[in-house]
C-alpha cells in the first residue's frame, strides 16, 4: 500500500535544503546591509522558536543553515562567521564592537 504523508506521523519531511536557501537568498547578493537586517530577523526568530517548550530541531537546523548561506552576503564574510551570529543575537562584547568599527563594520 503507498504511504500517504497526510495521515503517516512518522513521515520525514524534507525541510528547505542549501540550494533551496541559496535561491531564496540569491536577491541579497550586492546588499550587504539588507542581509544583516535579514540575518537580525533569522536570529530574533530562531531564538523565540528555542524557547518555546517543544522545539523542532529540523526547523532550527534550517534556519542555521539559512545563516550560513546569508553570510557571505553581509559585509561580515571579510571578518568572521562566529562575529555574523554573535552580532545578530546581540551578544558581541564592547571590545569586539570596536574591533569591528575599526574594520569599517556598519551596523
Amino acid at each position: 500500500m503507498q504511504e500517504d504523508p497526510t495521515t503517516d506521523n512518522q513521515t520525514q519531511h524534507d525541510l528547505i535544503d542549501r540550494e533551496d536557501w541559496e535561491l531564496a537568498l540569491e536577491p541579497y547578493k550586492g546588499h550587504a546591509d539588507a542581509a544583516l537586517r535579514l540575518g537580525f530577523n533569522v536570529a530574533i526568530l530562531r531564538t523565540h522558536l528555542d524557547a518555546q517548550l517543544f522545539k523542532s530541531r529540523p526547523v532550527m537546523e534550517a534556519l542555521d543553515l539559512a545563516m550560513e548561506v546569508l553570510f557571505p552576503y553581509t559585509s561580515f564574510h571579510n571578518t568572521s562567521f562566529d562575529l555574523f551570529i554573535r552580532l545578530t543575537e546581540g551578544k558581541l562584547t564592547f571590545e569586539e564592537e570596536q574591533m569591528l568599527n575599526a574594520l569599517g563594520m556598519e551596523f
